[in-house]
């Protein structure tokens, strides 16, 4: 667009006006406007080296101009200078997106208009400064002879108002087509250009054209506005302005063709000028209509998209509610068609009763929903937005939830059933055999006529049952609500109270059961509950012993407080062969087990008992050289008398006593 700055200077020698070497409308200055506005000040100079490479140009091309002249040298060069303060403020005032300047609405076409003219304004000031200063000046009234060789009389004034007539006309028009020439691909496309609208608006103007010269009258002048506005309306802004510049190119070849007179020429400036402003404002109402036309279609279909993808159904009402419209998931739940369900009162389509919602379907099928509803004000009422959300799969899951968790809790309940009567066979195995042995041989010594072995048996066999239904009581209230009765215990009372409801296993079986207990150490626990670990244990060490792989059978209860001061160790270990390789990994899971007769419950039991209690048992390798369990157990806080001296296990005989397992 720089080459075309200096070859514009080569149109002013068609002028006709009272100074000879002016163009009727200034194309370079709207071209240089352009170029400031794109490049910035920051290239000035290039522009104003331009201005003088054209002077130079039509010094060669057309030397009757005098272009090196002050007349018209001063000017040329001063015009940058003069258009680049309005093309800077229309720079920072302009919208700009990826194409560059946005000159298709109102308000930016009144920007560019009144910036021009305050430019326009600016170089006539300065022709009337000089014609001041310099004397000779074109402008100080002298009789000139112009191109045409005809006597003219210079009227500063007047001529000055041709030149700002000119300039607004030129800049205005050319500005504005260089500064929409990337957007005019599409109105100067061949298929565009040759359609039948395109050819006859292009033929009005021409008409309009020829119809005012050779006799420039104004009455001719109004044809000139009917193609205008009928390709402004057409086209908008990029076809007004390129039909502005074809009728400036029209004007401009009349006025060189025809002998027109000085004061027909200013009567063609105002034209032209009336042209400009009319063609460019109307050229910019339409683009901006059918910019926001444009916009308001594309947002309605955007919406129309969110509305037909959105994951719930909507149902548009009117004021009266009535549907509107609806979105596709809406007909799908229904089973009805758009069409059927516009104009229909929501009645018709949702019902609510009891709290409960559903949407009434083609085949009278009723599907729970729940729903939202949002007014919104709109240009003349208001308007419903009902957005439903189809609920049945949720109470199927609900439905489907409930009876799964009913299923879970009667599994449950007969889970916790079978592990309580497991773990009550289990404990009350050992004191019911015991009674059942204490009682055979009560029978056996009262037929040999001993009566006071076997009242002591039966004393035993009565402590047996009664710690049977302790066993009971304890169990059902552990199971029952997973917590203990904790109360303060002796530790030398309860280790003793182990040892004698073990003292007949442990001698049937040949082997010794120590006791380390600590001296004044009281535990807070329940005692039924953790002697029942205890016997356990030790039972698990007798079988471990049973199988006389060692001389030395010997098993310890050792209990003492840990270092902390709020729980107590206790470990119970044995002489035995440890814990076989094949169950170590799930020695506590229920029904693990090495002998064939065992349930494998014990051990599962025992640390559900202790981890009631706060504790963890762990198993391992103990000093003995057989296997260790330890676990702790909270102390009590309140000190408690002093212990009973520790009771050795008692030393029954082997023959008189049953084996327990019997």
């Amino acid at each position: 667009m720089l080459a075309l700055y200096p070859l514009a200077g080569l149109l002013d020698p068609l002028l006709v006006s009272a100074v000879p070497g002016w163009a009727p409308w200034n194309v370079r200055a709207g071209i240089g406007l352009a170029l400031v506005m794109v490049w910035g000040p920051r290239r000035l100079p290039l522009l104003m080296a331009a201005a003088a490479a054209g002077l130079a140009l039509r010094a060669v091309l057309v030397p009757a101009s005098h272009p090196l002249a002050a007349s018209m040298a001063i000017p040329t060069l001063a015009e940058p200078l003069v258009f680049t303060l309005p093309a800077l403020l229309l720079a920072r005032r302009l919208r700009r997106d990826g194409e560059g300047f946005v000159l298709e609405d109102v308000d930016g076409v009144m920007r560019l208009a009144g910036l021009t003219m305050a430019g326009a304004l600016g170089q006539s000031l300065l022709l009337l400064a000089l014609a001041r200063v310099l004397p000779g000046w074109p402008l100080a009234g002298w009789t000139l002879t112009g191109w045409d060789g005809r006597a003219m009389t210079a009227d500063p004034l007047t001529v000055a108002l041709q030149h700002w007539v000119g300039d607004v006309a030129g800049v205005t028009v050319t500005a504005t087509l260089a500064l929409m020439a990337p957007r005019l691909a599409h109105p100067l496309h061949p298929a565009r250009l040759l359609r039948a609208q395109t050819l006859g608006q292009v033929a009005g103007i021409c008409l309009s054209v020829a119809v005012i010269f050779p006799r420039v009258v104004g009455s001719r002048f109004y044809p000139v506005f009917i193609p205008l506005v009928w390709v402004a309306a057409g086209s908008g802004l990029p076809g007004a302005v390129l039909a502005l510049a074809g009728l400036e190119a029209a004007l401009s070849l009349g006025i060189a063709v025809c002998d027109i007179q000085p004061y027909q020429a200013l009567k063609l400036q105002i034209l032209m000028l009336s042209l400009a402003m009319t063609g460019l404002l109307l050229g910019a109402v339409i683009s901006e209509r059918e910019r926001v036309r444009a916009a308001a279609a594309k947002g309605e279909a955007r919406l129309k998209t969110l509305i037909e993808l959105a994951p719930d159904g909507i149902v548009i009402l009117d004021a009266d509610g009535r549907v509107e419209e609806v979105n596709r998931l809406v007909a799908d739940l229904t089973g009805r068609t758009p069409d059927i369900l516009r104009g229909r009162p929501l009645a018709d389509l949702l019902r609510r009763e009891g709290g409960e919602e559903w949407l009434v379907a083609a085949d009278g099928h009723p599907l729970p929903v729940e729903s939202s509803l949002a007014m919104v004000e709109e240009t003349g009422g208001v308007m419903g937005v009902l957005t439903i959300r189809d609920i049945s799969a949720r109470k199927r899951a609900a439905a489907a939830l409930g009876q799964h968790r009913a299923a879970a809790e009667q599994a449950s309940r007969s889970h916790l059933t079978e592990e309580l009567a497991a773990a009550l066979a289990h404990e009350l195995n050992q004191p019911l055999s015991a009674i059942v042995s204490y009682t055979g041989a009560c029978r056996r010594i009262l037929e040999s006529e001993s009566q006071s072995k076997a009242l002591e048996l039966m004393g035993k066999a009565a402590a047996q049952a009664e710690r049977a239904g302790a066993i009971i009581r304890h169990l059902r209230e552990f199971y029952r609500t997973g917590q203990v009765d904790s109360a303060p215990v002796p530790a030398g009372d309860l280790v003793a109270g182990v040892a004698r409801l073990l003292a007949d296993e442990v001698a049937n079986a040949g082997a010794r059961l120590d006791l380390a207990v600590e001296d004044g150490l009281a535990l807070s626990i329940d005692r039924v509950q953790v002697e029942q670990v205890l016997i356990n244990l030790v039972r698990n060490a007798l079988d471990a012993l049973a199988d006389g792989a060692t001389a030395d059978r010997r098993i310890l209860i050792e209990m003492r407080a840990a270092e902390d001061g709020t729980h107590a160790d206790i470990r119970v270990a044995d002489t035995g062969p440890g814990i076989a390789e094949e169950v170590a990994g799930r020695l506590f899971a229920p029904f693990t087990t090495t002998r064939p007769t065992g349930m494998g419950l014990g051990l599962s039991i025992s640390r559900g008992i202790v981890e009631a209690h706060g504790g963890r048992l762990r198993a391992g390798t103990g000093t003995l050289g057989g296997a260790a369990f330890s676990f702790s157990l909270p102390l009590a806080s309140r000190p408690l008398a002093p212990p009973a001296p520790e009771v050795p296990a008692p030393e029954v005989p082997a023959q008189e006593v049953p084996d327990a397992a019997a």
